[in-house]
């Protein structure tokens, strides 16, 4: 059961994904396809970038977990004050 629902959470989080990337390079460009960046950006091979990101996805694993753990406690709670 629980697999099953992390491959639906998985497919879900995929397509909010792809949706995001769509709108984000539509709003980006003008109708004939020329990005709408206001001068031209340099391009950068660096680490910094990947570590940003990197982090970045941690932080959000991270507070998905605790959200997680805290509607976890609170089912916890409840459970144990329908029981007294």
């Amino acid at each position: 059961m629980a697999s099953g629902r992390t491959a639906g959470l998985g497919i879900v989080g995929a397509a909010v994904t792809m949706l995001a990337r769509k709108v984000t390079r539509r709003v980006m460009h003008d109708a004939r396809g020329v990005p709408k960046l206001p001068r031209a950006t340099r391009r950068s091979n660096s680490m910094t970038m990947v570590l940003i990101v990197a982090a970045a996805s941690g932080v959000l694993l991270a507070l998905a977990e605790i959200l997680q753990e805290q509607r976890r406690h609170l089912e916890e709670r409840r459970h144990l004050a329908d029981l007294t």
